[in-house]
């Protein structure tokens, strides 16, 4: 080889390290951006509990655009309950330094011990007008049910301010239906689980680490990872190719956020039954996941049924058709859970 012919090439290895370590650098940037979580609880969602609770301004909804303006103010008063014992509870993490913060909510315990845990959204808290409607609608029912906050959401330790696509935070689902099946005597056969959105996420990959749930109510949930985060990169403005960037630069950092799949999950679950909340419009987690976590439980033998709300956007069925969401709620946990 020549000395020019090395030149060359030298030149070209020593661009291809500094386009690589451009790209890892760029995809640490949206990583770290993009996994971004409040330590603490958001200011529209501070004065909210089950007594009354409203849904956030212009621009902070779940979903982005137009469409959520005519939600802004929207009377949710119908659903507050002001007449049920609700206990602030903290859950101690035996494996990890977390401790989670939770309401736990009994209007029939301990006659009755079917028990639900409801987990919130990415960037959210057990606060959130999402998680207390469905909250409210449960205990309507007569369900107990524990709110909790995942880690580094709401009051529950921040670890890193950071979400994991529901690998950690799935961990603190399991550590509160340890804590119910060991402080409240409720077993896992009278366990269940309603995650929304991230929440929907982390509830599924549950069922993949532990049979501790006996049923799995999820609304807008991911299924295909990589094209769900590939939306949510975009959704936090940045290019959506750059998602695999994002993901090998958390490899770097010991972190894997594909650890465990949603699809491991639903493989998982075998005769616990799954049912899902999506809209069809949804401008974040776009409706196909449902209809592929459908086409996957049918193929793995599991029990699944989809609740399509037309026209709806991300997590607004429980908006668009309370009555409806109501029943199903009510029609899935009766069934799998008794009383």
């Amino acid at each position: 080889m020549t000395t020019v012919s090395k030149r060359v090439a030298g030149v070209i290895v020593a661009t291809g390290l500094l386009a690589t370590v451009a790209v890892v650098a760029v995809g640490d940037y949206v990583y770290r951006t993009g996994t971004a979580v409040l330590c603490g609880v958001r200011n529209s969602q501070v004065g909210n509990s089950l007594a009354r609770y409203y849904t956030p301004g212009a621009g902070r909804g779940p979903f982005r655009g137009h469409g959520w303006n005519r939600w802004v103010g929207h009377d949710l008063s119908s659903w507050w309950i002001t007449d049920v014992p609700v206990e602030e509870v903290h859950i101690e993490d035996l494996h990890r330094p977390v401790r989670i913060e939770a309401w736990w909510v009994t209007p029939t315990y301990p006659t009755r011990t079917a028990s639900v845990i409801v987990a919130h959204g990415v960037n959210s808290s057990r606060r959130d007008f999402s998680a207390l409607l469905v909250g409210s609608m449960l205990i309507r029912q007569g369900f107990n049910v524990l709110l909790i906050d995942l880690r580094d959401q709401g009051g529950t330790t921040c670890e890193d301010a950071r979400h994991s696509a529901g690998q950690d935070e799935s961990d603190d689902i399991l550590t509160a239906a340890d804590w119910l099946q060991h402080t409240k005597a409720v077993p896992a056969s009278k366990t269940g689980v309603h995650g929304i959105s991230g929440g929907a996420i982390a509830a599924i990959i549950a069922a993949a680490k532990s049979p501790a749930l006996a049923a799995f109510s999820l609304d807008s949930p991911v299924f295909d990872f990589n094209t769900a985060a590939t939306h949510e990169v975009e959704f936090q403005g940045f290019p959506g190719i750059l998602w695999r960037a994002a993901y090998w630069a958390a490899r770097l950092r010991g972190v894997d956020l594909m650890a465990v799949s949603p699809s491991d999950g639903v493989a998982a679950a075998g005769h616990r039954p799954i049912q899902i909340f999506h809209g069809t419009n949804d401008s974040r987690v776009g409706y196909q996941n449902a209809l592929d976590l459908i086409a996957h439980a049918e193929r793995a033998g599991a029990r699944a049924t989809l609740h399509t709300f037309n026209g709806a956007d991300h997590i607004e069925g429980m908006l668009a058709e309370p009555d409806r969401y109501y029943q199903e709620l009510e029609r899935f946990f009766t069934k799998a859970l008794g009383n």
